[in-house]
This record gives C-alpha cells, sequence and structure tokens, in this order.
C-alpha cells in the first residue's frame, strides 16, 4: 500500500483524545421516585461525577473510533497495486536525436525504433500517450486510442539535435490515466539513466562515427580564419578527406588523420563575405554531422554612436565589418534603424527593445544600480565560459576611473572591487555596459581590445554566429510584432514577438537558417552538437528490464473515496444509535416507580 499524503496520518492522534473525552463525559440517568429517601442510585450518581473512569464497552464509542480512523486515512489518500487487465494505459517515449539517424540498422535506427514501437502499441488494447523525447520533450498525443497513437507515431521525424531522454522519461512517469500509473515504454539508442518502473528497447549495433563538430571564424591581420574542428568517435583511427567551401567555391581539399577518439582542429584562412560549408565524407553511419557552416559577413551591421564621439572606438567598429553612424543626441528614428546602438557617456535614458553598448553610463531599463565611482580598480577576474570573453586577455589593462555598478541580474564578465564589464539579455534587451569609456583606460592599446569588439558586436547582433542543433534562438523584436523563419529545408515558420523577443524554443536542423524581420534578413549557422557524436549504443542490464516488466503489470487503485463512504456510512449508524438511547421522558404515573 501507498499513501499519497502520509502527513495526514498523524491526525490519528485525534483517537486517544475521543477516549479521553468518552471518559470525561458524565452519565446521568432520569429516576422517577416518591422520596429523596428513596433514592438508591445516589452512589451512582456520584460515580458519575467523578474526573476519570474506566472505559466502558460502548458500540457508539466504537463507532466514532472507526468513523475517525477511516477519515483520517482517506485524508492519507491511500494506493494499492493491482494486477493490471488487458487496457492498462501505456506511454510511448521514442526518442528522436541525432543519433537515431544512424543507419548500421537498417533503413535507420529511428524507424526500426518507430515500427518496434507500432507494434507495441498495436499489442495493447488500453489508451496510449506517445511522448517525443527530442530537444523539448513534449506529448504528441494525449491518452488516445491504439489506432490514434500509431498515426501519431507515423508522423514523427528524427532530428538534428541530441535529445533529452531523461527528462522525457521523467514526464512519462508523471502521467496518470484514470488515476493509475501507465506503463512506461522507452524506444532509444542509449540508456544513461536506468528507471526500475521502466521498460527500454534499444536499438542500434555500430559505434564508427566522424563529424564535424564546430566552425568557428575569428578576426586576422589578414582577414578571416576559418576553424573546421573534425572528431573521430571510432575505437581506432580513421583518415577523412575535408573540402571547404565558400558560397559554393571550393577553398580547402585535404585528407585529415584522426587518432580514435580525437579531436583535429584545421585552419582555414578565408577571404570575403558569404556561407562557408565544410563537408567530410567518412562513410560511416551517420552522416548528419558531416556538415558544418558559418555565415561570413552575412550583411554590413548597422552601428549607432551616440553622445561623446570616440574615433578610436569607431575604427573598431568598421575594423570588425560594421557600418558606423555617429550622432550627438538620441534619435529615435536612427535608433529604430540601427543593429546596435553605442552610448557613450551619455545621460541615462530609457532603451526600446534592441541591441545596445552603454560606456561609462547606465539606463533604468537595466537591473543595475550605480553608487557613484571608483578610481583605479583592478581587474582581478573575468569570465571563461561567455563568447565575448573568447581569447579576451585583460589582465595588464589599466583602468583609470569605472562606475561603482551593482547588478541585480544578467553576468558579469570582468571584475575587480566592483564589476567593470556586464552583460544582460532579457525583457527585450540584449545589453553590455563597460564602467568606463575609451579615454580612462589603456585598452585601446592592448591587443585585447580589437578581440573584445568583434566578439562584443557578434554576440550582440547575433552577426556570424554559430549554434548548436537544439540549443534556442533568441532575437530582440525591436518594435516588430512578427518575423519569418526559414529553415536549412525551406521550411517557412512565422513567429510571434513575445516579452519584445522572437524565441525559438529549439534549432533542430543543421544548416543555414534566415530571419526576417522588418524588411531585413538575419542568417545564422547551425552546427553539429558535440554531445551527439558518440553513437555507441548502451543497452540496460537485464535485472532493470525484468524489474521494469514486474512493475509494468501493476497499476495503482485509490482507496480514498471507498474510505470516504465508509465513513460517512459509518457516522449515520452512529446517529441513529444515539437517537435510538434518547428514551423521551412520559407523563408522571400515579404510583412512584423506581427504575432498577
Amino acid at each position: 500500500m501507498t499513501f499519497g499524503a502520509p502527513a495526514a496520518l498523524w491526525f490519528l492522534a485525534v483517537l486517544p483524545v475521543i477516549v479521553l473525552l468518552h471518559m470525561l463525559r458524565t452519565r446521568r440517568h432520569d429516576v422517577r421516585i416518591s422520596s429523596v429517601l428513596l433514592w438508591q442510585r445516589a452512589r451512582e450518581d456520584v460515580y458519575a461525577h467523578a474526573p476519570l473512569r474506566r472505559v466502558q464497552r460502548s458500540l457508539l464509542l466504537l463507532l466514532q473510533l472507526l468513523a475517525a480512523s477511516a477519515l483520517v486515512l482517506a485524508l492519507a489518500r491511500p494506493g494499492v497495486m493491482v494486477p493490471s487487465g488487458g487496457g492498462q494505459a501505456t506511454v510511448v517515449v521514442i526518442d528522436v536525436s541525432v543519433r537515431m539517424q544512424a543507419t548500421d540498422v537498417a533503413p535507420s535506427r529511428f524507424e526500426a525504433a518507430r515500427a518496434e514501437a507500432a507494434a507495441e502499441i498495436a499489442r495493447g488494447r488500453g489508451p496510449v500517450m506517445v511522448v517525443r523525447a527530442g530537444p523539448q520533450p513534449s506529448a504528441v498525443t494525449g491518452f488516445v486510442s491504439p489506432a490514434a497513437a500509431r498515426d501519431a507515431l507515423a508522423s514523427l521525424v528524427a532530428t538534428d539535435a541530441p535529445s533529452q531522454l531523461e527528462r522525457a522519461v521523467t514526464f512519462a512517469l508523471g502521467q496518470r490515466a484514470d488515476g493509475g500509473r501507465p506503463r512506461v515504454v522507452v524506444f532509444s539508442d542509449h540508456v544513461s539513466t536506468l528507471s526500475p518502473s521502466v521498460e527500454y528497447r534499444v536499438v542500434g549495433q555500430s559505434n564508427r562515427n566522424v563529424a564535424i563538430t564546430a566552425v568557428r571564424v575569428e578576426p586576422t591581420p589578414g582577414g578571416m580564419e576559418a576553424i573546421v574542428q573534425v572528431h573521430n568517435a571510432s575505437k581506432s583511427a580513421e583518415r577523412v578527406p575535408l573540402t571547404v567551401a565558400l558560397d559554393g567555391v571550393q577553398i580547402l581539399s585535404r585528407t585529415v588523420d584522426l587518432p580514435p577518439a580525437m579531436t583535429v582542429a584545421i585552419p582555414v584562412s578565408v577571404r570575403g563575405r558569404g556561407v562557408l560549408r565544410a563537408r567530410i565524407n567518412p562513410h560511416d553511419a551517420l552522416s548528419a554531422d558531416d556538415a558544418g557552416y558559418a555565415v561570413i559577413g552575412d550583411s554590413p551591421v548597422r552601428v549607432l554612436v551616440l553622445g561623446e564621439r570616440d574615433r578610436t572606438l569607431e575604427t573598431a567598429f568598421q575594423a570588425a565589418g560594421a557600418d558606423v553612424t555617429v550622432a550627438r543626441a538620441p534619435d529615435a528614428a536612427l535608433m529604430a534603424q540601427a543593429d546596435l546602438v553605442v552610448l557613450n557617456r551619455t545621460p541615462a535614458v530609457n532603451l526600446p527593445p534592441g541591441n545596445y553598448l552603454l560606456l561609462a553610463t547606465t539606463s533604468p531599463d537595466l537591473p543595475l544600480a550605480v553608487d557613484g565611482a571608483v578610481v583605479s580598480p583592478h581587474i582581478l577576474r573575468s569570465s571563461g565560459s561567455h563568447p565575448v570573453m573568447r581569447f579576451v586577455d585583460l589582465r595588464d589593462v589599466v583602468i583609470g576611473r569605472t562606475l561603482a555598478m551593482h547588478p541585480r541580474g544578467g553576468e558579469t564578465l570582468a571584475e575587480g572591487e566592483v564589476p567593470l564589464i556586464w552583460a544582460y539579455q532579457g525583457a527585450g534587451l540584449r545589453a553590455m555596459v563597460w564602467g568606463f569609456a575609451l579615454p580612462e583606460s589603456d585598452l585601446a592599446v592592448h591587443p585585447a581590445f580589437p578581440i573584445l569588439v568583434h566578439n562584443a558586436l557578434s554576440w550582440l547582433t547575433g552577426s556570424g554566429s554559430v549554434y548548436e542543433a537544439g540549443q534556442p534562438w533568441i532575437v530582440p523584436a525591436r518594435g516588430q510584432a512578427q518575423a519569418v523563419l526559414l529553415g536549412p529545408d525551406g521550411t517557412r515558420h512565422v513567429l510571434a514577438a513575445r516579452g519584445g523577443q522572437f524565441v525559438v524554443p529549439a534549432l533542430e536542423r543543421v544548416g543555414i537558417y534566415t530571419l526576417q524581420v522588418g524588411g531585413r534578413s538575419h542568417r545564422i549557422a547551425v552546427n553539429p552538437a558535440p554531445a551527439a557524436v558518440d553513437i555507441t549504443p548502451g543497452r540496460p542490464p537485464l535485472p532493470a528490464s525484468s524489474v521494469a516488466t514486474a512493475v509494468a503489470s501493476q497499476h495503482g487503485v485509490g482507496l480514498a473515496p471507498a474510505l470516504l463512504i465508509v465513513t460517512l456510512l459509518v457516522l449515520l449508524v452512529e446517529w441513529t444509535l444515539w437517537l435510538r438511547r434518547l428514551a423521551p421522558l412520559g407523563p408522571a404515573t400515579s404510583r412512584p416507580v423506581i427504575r432498577r
């Protein structure tokens, strides 16, 4: 037996209270007599007023205790496991990760798993729920008929992204059909965390896979340089051909030697703009991760610099490929047209949705308070994970004066006695605040400066951004209500702005995405996720499978409704007996009577 609210069992402490009240209850009997001299039961009356007495046998007391016990048990929501019949509900969890596209099982792991899942559904007679285990687990159907579940299963396709299988299993275990626990059957090519109440059906045979795991583009003095990372997830060395093309024109062709379980980075010099595509041909079981992409100089980023003019800052943005416009005071029309607005020592102003770089100033729209200034701060720490700080070394930078910033959110990228560089994303804003202006430091003479400006420009505007399959994509709406997203396969999705942002929950395909907003287009590259490179099948131990089968053959039945009915019936019987004991006094007779 299980209890849904075991804490309610503490209310059983009321039972001794009922017994105590029964012992303290006064018991009087009406006796008709002709004289007090004939009162033969005075001693019993004295006994009735005694503080405590022995518990006498009482059917009413027994019924009261029984009713209280049944009510407390009902509050605890007890349940029992009973054998399931042929109509037990089932939750089918099917993995749609990129690993399931492997063809070591004909025609693919996903198709084999789907066929096995359809056969499992056909064997049952109860309702079925289908759960899609992708980057964002979701229920494809509620509990529907087996025929409807098979139709929903046929509509699924494997993605190019990793899956959140454990989250999908947790979601499935939380489902209930008519108050009972359904069977949970998982169809995947690996099991990382076993659950004793889940049945696993694992497909897959081979672990041989070579994949492109990243394509990054970095600025160099001579132009741009692309870094292509190729990983060998196999247990043996591999030799694969690699080709790199820019807008269809091949710029590199070579053979890459890969030791087992190692990653090799190949630098590629790039001159020009367009879509960079790297491709390998390893002839392995998984082809979805054989290509990687990057967008180089898609279209000039429009940067608007407001406030004090700083030619060093303007030159750095122009070197990063931006089209720079300068204005002294904020202008709503210019701000609406810019991809990035730079506020250089301006008074604090309200920020409409958009991308902002603030130098030695702040805004009331940011969760950031300023309490004076700090003179000659030391740079003590900097973030090593944020993309803005990639390859940026600020240890030797000298700052004369900075704002004393106190953020209430966001992420501090560099700090000393106070935060020095701070980034924030939310409420339709993507902003970065430098607590100092360039003339108040020697940052401009350090090699880190152009890299920091390039990284900040890329992160704030999304230009040249490279994402992993399965990651979300969040873009400030900048006053627009709708946007159109074109996928790598040509699919078209209309996005509605929410909270000043366009949000794509998960980028499920590898390739180039195009977002059309307000007459402008913005492209990003989505590459295979390194987490999905290892395609080794993982099978659960046999004991776990047998336990899962035993548990799955039972389902829970709640006893609370029956206990509530028992409580009402017992109270009704107790009330009826109490009424029958109330013997009404009749009219006095002519002859005194002593009831013995």
